[in-house]
């Protein structure tokens, strides 16, 4: 098969597909995203300008709007690789049994499911071993688990619109693995940053997303 890409996440035949992408967006993966900012960005392009005065980001252009819980524009069978940063803690339990099942089926036979995610098990022994009697608030936050203010006025109502910065679902290596296998998954491991030698992963992993956190690998079965 040819390793050739078009610029659009396509190498030979095989897709390599990244969602809830956020700014990261290299033209060798299709990169996908559902954040209501973006998908105004998109279609009601007139309100860009005061979303970027709010502090929102300005996606670049090669980025597709894609929603993982509804589904992907990708065919079955399709993908070499999916990966995601931060995503999955995001979701509810039951959005993330539909993610992990529309992952296994975008994936070809022997494809590469690749992510990484804050670690539970890091979180608590970091609060149960301190004796900072602000240790659990400073867990709270870490884990974003806590809200610090919902703020007022127009930053209020942008928080309900657009906020999806809690985390809903928390992972340790043990319950994930439980998870990925009862999906189909198989060669299910811990992953760490760049210890797969496909060089595109390079592409969309970033050191400062992997610290502390909790990397897997795990493939659908030949």
């Amino acid at each position: 098969m040819s390793s050739k890409h078009n610029g659009t996440g396509v190498i030979g035949n095989s897709a390599y597909i990244q969602f809830g992408c956020g700014l990261c967006a290299p033209a060798t993966w299709r990169n996908f995203d559902a954040g209501p900012a973006f998908w105004i960005e998109r279609h009601l392009p007139v309100l860009k300008p005061t979303l970027l005065r709010r502090g929102y980001p300005d996606y670049p252009a090669n980025i597709e709007y894609g929603d993982i819980i509804r589904g992907l524009p990708v065919a079955a069978g399709s993908a070499a690789a999916a990966y995601c940063s931060h995503v999955l803690e995001h979701l509810a339990l039951d959005e993330f049994r539909t993610t992990l099942r529309h992952v296994f089926t975008y994936l070809k036979p022997g494809g590469t499911f690749r992510f990484v995610l804050p670690d539970l098990e890091v979180l608590v022994r970091t609060y149960a071993s301190s004796e900072d009697p602000e240790a659990a608030s400073r867990f709270m936050r870490d884990s974003y688990l806590g809200v610090d203010s919902h703020g007022k006025g127009v930053s209020r109502l942008l928080r309900m619109l657009f906020g999806r910065s809690a985390h809903l679902w928390m992972w340790d290596e043990k319950n994930m693995t439980q998870e990925l296998a009862a999906a189909g998954f198989t060669a299910i491991r811990r992953a760490h940053m760049g210890d797969n030698p496909d060089p595109r992963f390079a592409d969309v992993e970033d050191a400062g997303r992997w610290e502390n956190c909790l990397g897997m690998e795990c493939r659908r079965p030949e």
